[in-house]
């Protein structure tokens, strides 16, 4: 991939689209756990998982160039 590939990729429509979702995934569960955190624990951990993997998927370094 080269530079200008990847910024093609990060500029579309699409990955924006993406993007813009998984921050609004996140967004969602933080109020879900504001209010009903501590009612039922493994609720609990599956919200706290699954923004870590989205924020993983956001803090991923996806530019690698090659030929």
């Amino acid at each position: 991939m080269t530079k200008g590939d990847f910024v093609d990729w990060k500029n579309s429509p699409i990955t924006k689209a993406l993007f813009g979702a998984l921050s609004e995934n996140i967004e969602g569960l933080k109020e879900e756990l504001a209010s009903s955190a501590g009612v039922d624990a493994r609720t609990d951990a599956i919200k706290v998982g699954a923004i870590q993997a989205y924020r993983d998927v956001l803090a991923t370094e996806w530019f690698e160039e090659t030929e």
